[in-house]
């Protein structure tokens, strides 16, 4: 016969730990309350029952002065004041200087009577000889002998009283250890609500449900706090999400355009014979088209090491006053082509912490759509400055082009976006739409900001801050 095994898991749940967490930690403090009170009453008991003893001892010896020499009148005395105190139990024992027994009372113990005195040369002395206690007081006084009277009790009494408390706090702790676990585990359940609240809506959060959220309670607590930073995640994480839905539907529409072309041009030059000129048209056609998928799949990598945060990583210094120059240089040509005057200012070195490719790809990439949207006879400028007060680089590409209308200005940086849906494919001054995103990913990541002025028929101005390196 197999026996069913123990379920412990119940026992690993948060609420069951603070249960038994709650619990030991009464019972801790249950023990050293007891333990506590019990020293603290058998002091008391002690002192107050000390106290006593002193008093009755200080009689005698006030008596023994008064009498003195009449040792038989002091005794009489002394059996007076053990009657007056009989139900204490009290006894009094006298003894002479080197100890010797002189009287004692009837209930005297032999355990003290035969117990030598200590410390005699010490005006008072209390001790404990089993479960007797005695005060013991010296009488000296000029010309009279030297005597030393013992007053004592039983402290079985004591014991008793101590006994009988310690009892009634046993029972009251007792008692408060059957409730703490009950109150504990209710506690605890009240405690971890929101947690199973929270778990809750973990578990029913999908791909397609992302629009759930964890209820705040206005608490201010930790759970609370909590709840609030994983709504702040999961918003992240649903506009990351809806991002790159977003992205690849418009990747797809991107990519699509160019595959058709290839598709339709080649189907029309399959379909019958043709002459050479034709098919060499054909090809010229595709191969564009194969110009611009890999112009835009170079694109695409470029956005994902964005988001992967790999792009534009600072890891080296690099001197922006030089790439402005190069980039200068390598679109003198086209610019001259397109009869566009393109100009340059930068001053002798501009540092910044950054990656000299990513660098070379912000620059080369305004200046880009700077020339392909600027007429003839346009101007496109690049200017670069160092803020020292801000410790920034500064850099600006001016055009003297189109400009873009207001209404697109906010939506120039946004993946695939076209301000002028009209223009055809083939327009040379078509991009793929992903060039200021780029941007905007790299100047980002190095800790900068891109931001752009524009005006229909005035040109644009986009502006680049990235932060000036250390050195």
């Amino acid at each position: 016969m197999h026996l069913p095994r123990p379920d412990w898991t119940r026992f690993s749940t948060l609420r069951a730990r603070l249960t038994l967490w709650n619990t030991g930690v009464v019972l801790l403090m249950t023990v050293a309350s007891l333990v506590a009170a019990r020293l603290a009453a058998q002091a008391t008991l002690y002192d107050d029952a000390d106290a006593e003893l002193r008093a009755g001892a200080m009689e005698i010896v006030l008596a023994i002065q008064d009498l003195s020499p009449d040792v038989s009148g002091a005794i009489a005395e002394m059996q007076r004041m053990v009657r007056s105190h009989e139900e204490r139990g009290w006894f009094v024992h006298l003894l002479t200087e080197d100890g010797a027994t002189v009287w004692k009372s009837d209930h005297c113990p032999d355990a003290v009577a035969a117990f030598p005195p200590s410390n005699l040369g010490e005006a008072e002395n209390i001790r404990q000889v089993g479960p007797f206690r005695y005060v013991r007081r010296l009488i000296a006084q000029p010309g009279q002998p030297v005597y030393h009277v013992r007053v004592g009790t039983y402290t079985t009494g004591l014991d008793e009283r101590l006994t009988a408390l310690v009892r009634q706090l046993t029972l009251v702790d007792g008692a408060l250890l059957l409730v703490t676990p009950a109150v504990g585990w209710w506690l605890a359940r009240r405690a971890t609500r929101p947690i199973a609240e929270i778990l809750g809506t973990a578990e029913r959060l999908r791909p397609t449900r992302l629009g759930d959220r964890l209820p705040v309670h206005g608490t201010r607590d930790e759970l609370d706090r909590l709840s609030l930073t994983i709504n702040r995640l999961l918003d992240q994480v649903a506009g990351h999400v809806a991002d790159q839905e977003r992205f690849v539907a418009d990747a797809a529409h991107e990519l699509r355009g160019p595959l058709a072309a290839v598709q339709s041009t080649l189907e029309v030059a399959v379909a019958k014979d043709r002459p050479a000129g034709d098919y060499r048209q054909a090809i010229t056609e595709v191969l564009d088209e194969s110009r611009q998928l890999s112009r835009l799949t170079n694109d695409l990598l470029l956005l994902a090491e964005g988001q992967a945060e790999t792009l534009g990583d600072a890891t080296s210094e690099v001197d922006l006053a030089g790439v402005v120059r190069s980039t200068e240089s390598m679109f003198a040509g086209p610019a001259e082509e397109r009869g566009i005057t393109l100009a340059a200012v930068a001053p002798t070195a501009a540092l910044v912490r950054g990656e000299s490719r990513a660098l070379r790809q912000v620059v080369s990439n305004l200046v880009d759509n700077a020339i392909r949207f600027t007429p003839l006879g346009g101007t496109v400028r690049i200017s670069l400055a160092v803020d020292g007060a801000a410790r920034q680089a500064v850099l600006a590409v001016h055009d003297t082009g189109r400009g873009i209308e207001e209404r697109h200005v906010p939506r120039v940086f946004d993946r695939f976006f076209q301000a002028d849906e009209a223009r055809d494919r083939r327009d040379t001054t078509r991009g793929g739409g992903l060039g200021l995103p780029i941007c905007r990913a790299i100047v980002e990541r190095l800790g900068g900001s891109i931001a752009v002025t524009s005006r229909p028929g005035a040109g644009s101005t986009f502006t680049v801050r990235l932060p000036l390196s250390r050195s």
